[in-house]
């Protein structure tokens, strides 16, 4: 009996820790001297995340190297295997904001090494930021461990013509048959070994933008743990929308409602 009621006082004790380890996955901007650190000048920072504009709140941070400026902007994007994640968008950057240091150079290492796959909608700025469906995040590096800023190097994937031949829509129609098919009637691309079967059979383009544009590398850091409060409830979710306002990918925003109000994955 003694030692069923040791059990039940440590359960008690241990569960606020847990809560409080998921919510401190929620996601702050860094501090201008943790960019700094890691390589970054945040002065050059395009779009930095700010409260007031309707993505963002003041709120007390976690850790000192973040800054009291919290996300309610999130995104959602498969990883290398097709799992779910959810991220946000804290500002873009040339290669010009990486500092002439060494922490610089690693930093642009870093940012090279982990791509942002992102799927323009078909007759649409090959380069834009109007979407087929969510984007695909190449995690497969240790990205918790390895990229502190979160960083990465976009890459926008489009359809060759190529991909309109007979053998180009075998192809597609059974990518299409497993993932289901995104904004503009082309396939869902899920996981890495998609990208690399199109693209070795010619049916896409992988491009990147000028090292000078302040759009080819993005600050998006991933929620690590979504569960227990690593959403919080006032986050929203911005993801492709068919034209009736209808997810293109629906499980991602059943998983985001769940994880917002109950702090689980929906069963």
């Amino acid at each position: 009996m003694k030692h069923l009621i040791a059990l039940v006082v440590m359960a008690l004790f241990a569960a606020p820790s847990f809560t409080k380890a998921d919510v401190e996955d929620r996601l702050y901007d860094f501090t201008d001297a943790y960019y700094l650190q890691n390589g970054v000048n945040p002065a050059l920072i395009a779009g930095r995340m700010e409260a007031g504009t309707g993505i963002a709140v003041n709120d007390t941070p976690n850790f000192s190297f973040q800054r009291n400026v919290r996300a309610l902007l999130t995104l959602s994007a498969y990883d290398h295997s097709g799992d779910f994640n959810y991220f946000t968008v804290l500002g873009g950057i040339s290669a010009d904001a990486f500092t002439a240091n060494s922490a610089g150079t690693e930093a642009r290492a870093i940012a090279d090494s982990f791509i942002e796959y992102l799927f323009p909608v078909a007759g649409t700025d090959p380069i834009g930021f109007t979407f087929r469906q969510s984007s695909l995040l190449d995690m497969r590096n240790g990205y918790f461990s390895n990229d502190p800023l979160g960083l990465w190097l976009h890459v926008w994937v489009n359809y060759t013509p190529k991909s309109r031949t007979a053998a180009g829509k075998k192809a597609l129609n059974a990518i299409a048959k497993k993932n289901g098919k995104a904004l503009d009637g082309t396939p869902i691309i899920a996981t890495i070994g998609d990208i690399d079967s199109l693209f070795s059979g010619g049916y896409i383009t992988k491009t990147s933008r000028a090292d000078s544009d302040p759009l080819r590398y993005a600050i998006c850091p991933v929620i690590e743990d979504p569960t227990d409060g690593g959403i919080a409830p006032d986050q929203f979710l911005a993801l492709p929308l068919k034209t009736d306002g209808t997810p293109v990918e629906p499980a991602f925003f059943t998983n985001f409602e769940s994880l917002r109000t109950t702090g689980d994955w929906a069963k």
